[in-house]
This record gives structure tokens, C-alpha cells and sequence, in this order.
């Protein structure tokens, strides 16, 4: 486990939530205004927390080159948690991938690159809107996560990976904990994350599928064909609420279900989707790890599952 804390200090704009804006309740574009002085860290819990400027100029290098702040900001990345997708963009052809394509198919490929969304993706994330409006328009917050060093906590995608925690003065809330909680996300871990905290979300995770609460009512078994016409709602589309409690499936698997479905829509991939599961577009399966090996045998020695493994025929979800 980690021993060092980081936290960042400032505040979060409710406006940037969808209905009003485009950051959704799987928060990966959560946004947190920063000072000069508001990252801190703390090398063990009896240590006082220094301000940290590592991050002042900073580049991630993951997949892609992001600055570490823009524009006086961090990009947020819940940890612990996947939510219902109100937009995804199938990811880009490999270079691997295209040898072989005429430009036709690449064309084809690069019409069906939309932002498409799942079922629970606009109700999850006007819940999460409906919740903060109820702290105010700008709400004083921290992101806070167990790291060793500072540089440790971005991931590929340059993201700050932690918890949100909200002060009112009155009490703190876990945004993390809540959206478990309320059924409004899955409890979903990074391998970095310690045993406490990955329990922590299972308990609280526990109840809400007990009750089928939100998503766990919803989640299917069944892998329907991918429906192309469920894009994201326009700002202010508040109307696809209406017809937003459609069968889903996790949103791992819908993610590698669209990079799939628009491979194959536009003859890029002659791939099966469970063939494709095993592939990917790499030529490795997506991995993951049982909670339970996880927890008993750590990183280095649980075994890494391919996706595959949980799909028969590419219909049903074990």
C-alpha cells in the first residue's frame, strides 16, 4: 500500500455537468479550478502536508502528451468507479489495423466515429448534477489519492486518479462513495488501489446491487447488437431521461463493444466481436483481474483474465 497522500484544493464549477455542460457522472472530464499553492503531499500520515509544485509545467506521457494543469486546471479521474457513458468515441484505427484497408474502409470507419452513449448515461449524470447544484454553483473541494511520489497519480490519459471529497463545512462528502452508493456508477478498481480502498467500494457497492439500485437493475447478461442511434444528448436534451432505462452492459464492455461494432460496420475487421475481445485491436485481449485472486494475492502474483473469458459467443456475459 502507499504510504504518501496527495491532495489538490479548490473548487468545482457545477455548470460543467451535463444537462448544462459535458462532464458526466463517469467524471473523466471532471474539471478542478487549482492555485499556485493548493497541490500538497505528505510522505506518511504523521507527516504535515508541503505544497508540491512538481506538477508546474508538467507533461504526462501515456497515450498521448497532456500537460499535467491547463488553464489552471485538473483533469479528475475518479478512482473506484465506471459509470454508465454518455459519450464515447470508438478509438482510432491502429497503424497495424489499417495495413491492408482501402481508404473507403478507413473512410467508412471515420464517418461512424460519433459519441455514443449507453442507457443510464444522461440519468446518472443529471442525478450527480442534481446532487452538487444542491452544495451551490461552485463548490469548495479536494481531490485526494495514496501515492508513493507525486508523479505517480495521472494515468495514461494524463488524469489526476483519486477521490473527490466536498466540504460545506457542515459535513465531507465522498463523491466516489456516494455514486456507488446510489447505484449511479459500478464499484470498478484501478491495480494500484489499495486492499482498504477496494473493500471500501465493495461494502458500499454491496447494498445498492442488493437493492437493485440504478445500474444494477439494468445490467444485462445480453450482448445486444450495438445501437448506433444512442448518441449523446445535446445540452439541455433533457427529454432522452424519458427513455434513458434501457438494458446495459458494463461499461468496459461497452466501450470494447463500439470500437468492435464500428470495425465492423465499416469492414475494417473481419473479427467476430468475442474473436475481437481476444484481440483487441493490438492483438492483446483487454485484462483484468478477479476481485477476489486480487485481493488475496496481489498485483504480482493475481492472474490477468482476458475479457474473453467472461463472453460466450460474443452474446452473453457470464
Amino acid at each position: 500500500m502507499s504510504s504518501g497522500t496527495l491532495k489538490a484544493v479548490g473548487s468545482l464549477d457545477v455548470s460543467q455537468f451535463w444537462p448544462t455542460g459535458r462532464s458526466d457522472a463517469d467524471t473523466t472530464k471532471l474539471l478542478l479550478d487549482v492555485a499556485d499553492d493548493s497541490i500538497q503531499f505528505r510522505r506518511g500520515d504523521q507527516s504535515p502536508f508541503v505544497t508540491t509544485k512538481v506538477f508546474d509545467d508538467a507533461v504526462v506521457r501515456g497515450r498521448g502528451r497532456n500537460k499535467a494543469i491547463r488553464n489552471g486546471r485538473l483533469t479528475i479521474r475518479l478512482q473506484g468507479i465506471d459509470a454508465p457513458e454518455l459519450h464515447y468515441r470508438p478509438a482510432a484505427l491502429s497503424s497495424s489495423e489499417k495495413k491492408g484497408l482501402a481508404e473507403k474502409q478507413i473512410e467508412a470507419f471515420r464517418d461512424l466515429l460519433a459519441e455514443y452513449r449507453q442507457f443510464f448515461g444522461a440519468t446518472a449524470t443529471k442525478a450527480l448534477s442534481d446532487f452538487l447544484r444542491g452544495f451551490g454553483d461552485k463548490i469548495p473541494s479536494r481531490a485526494v489519492t495514496r501515492v508513493d511520489t507525486p508523479n505517480e497519480v495521472f494515468d495514461a490519459y494524463g488524469r489526476f486518479v483519486g477521490d473527490i471529497e466536498i466540504d460545506d463545512g457542515a459535513k465531507v462528502v465522498n463523491l466516489n462513495h456516494w455514486l456507488v452508493e446510489g447505484g449511479w456508477a459500478f464499484p470498478t478498481f484501478y491495480s494500484s488501489m489499495s486492499d482498504a480502498e477496494i473493500e471500501a467500494f465493495i461494502e458500499r457497492a454491496a447494498k445498492a446491487r442488493d437493492e437493485k439500485r440504478g445500474v444494477w437493475k439494468l445490467l444485462s447478461s445480453k450482448i445486444d447488437a450495438f445501437d448506433f442511434d444512442l448518441i449523446e444528448p445535446r445540452k439541455n436534451e433533457v427529454d432522452v431521461l424519458d427513455d434513458d432505462a434501457g438494458p446495459m452492459l458494463f461499461p468496459k464492455l461497452f466501450r470494447c463493444q463500439a470500437n468492435w461494432a464500428a470495425r465492423r460496420k465499416a469492414k475494417a475487421t473481419r473479427l467476430s466481436f468475442q474473436d475481437y475481445l481476444a484481440t483487441a485491436s493490438n492483438g492483446r485481449p483487454e485484462s483484468c483481474y478477479e476481485t477476489d485472486d486480487f485481493l488475496k494475492n496481489g498485483v504480482f502474483s493475481a492472474i490477468p483474465r482476458g475479457f474473453d473469458e467472461f463472453v460466450k459467443d460474443g452474446k452473453k456475459v457470464s
